[in-house]
């Protein structure tokens, strides 16, 4: 399938990578949040992202397969519902090093990240560092604060433990698997 990006067009290959890398992990957290649903607990779902569909083959009438297609718009974030009477939006990551690039997340995200938190939301940033196999909850105002002296210094990443004193572990459990909104209650409330 060809899927056009809105700043150009974009390599089946890269697209394949984008969509493998991270889905284990966007799986346990939606996995998370539908227990939060059934729990009562929270009510946070995945975004989905806005596609226009160009063309569609139709080898039968049941097994229509869309062969081309279009991002409307760069996606915002991740995720986003509401907990505790709070608006709550995060972008989940995740990375193979013990440090997250910051070329993994872009800057309208940042920004929609930041705006929701100056409206009185509650905004962050999940990082799953897969080599010591830890997730880490980092509010949007560290993350900037991480971000910026980061590229100031010349970093082009976080380092985990540098994750981990600005931001708190969340527990891996079997159900919830990612148990988030125990970290969200330590930022938070």
């Amino acid at each position: 399938m060809k899927i056009n990006y809105p700043n150009g067009p974009t390599k089946e290959k890269e697209i394949k990578r984008a969509h493998t890398h991270g889905m284990l992990f966007e799986e346990a957290i939606n996995n998370t949040n539908e227990y939060y649903r059934n729990k009562d607990l929270a009510y946070i779902y995945k975004k989905p992202t806005p596609v226009q569909v160009v063309k569609v083959s139709y080898p039968t009438r049941t097994k229509a397969k869309i062969i081309e297609a279009y991002y409307r718009k760069p996606s915002t974030t991740d995720y986003n519902g509401i907990y505790k009477g709070q608006y709550i939006d995060f972008e989940a990551k995740e990375t193979n090093n013990l440090s997250f690039s910051f070329t993994h997340i872009f800057s309208h995200q940042l920004k929609h990240l930041v705006d929701v938190k100056r409206h009185g939301g509650l905004a962050f940033v999940i990082i799953f560092y897969k080599k010591v196999d830890k997730v880490i909850i980092i509010d949007i105002d560290k993350f900037m604060e991480l971000y910026d002296i980061g590229l100031k210094g010349g970093k082009k990443s976080i380092p985990y433990e540098d994750a981990l004193t600005n931001g708190i572990e969340v527990k891996r459990k079997y159900a919830p698997p990612i148990d988030y909104l125990e970290a969200v209650d330590k930022l938070y409330f």
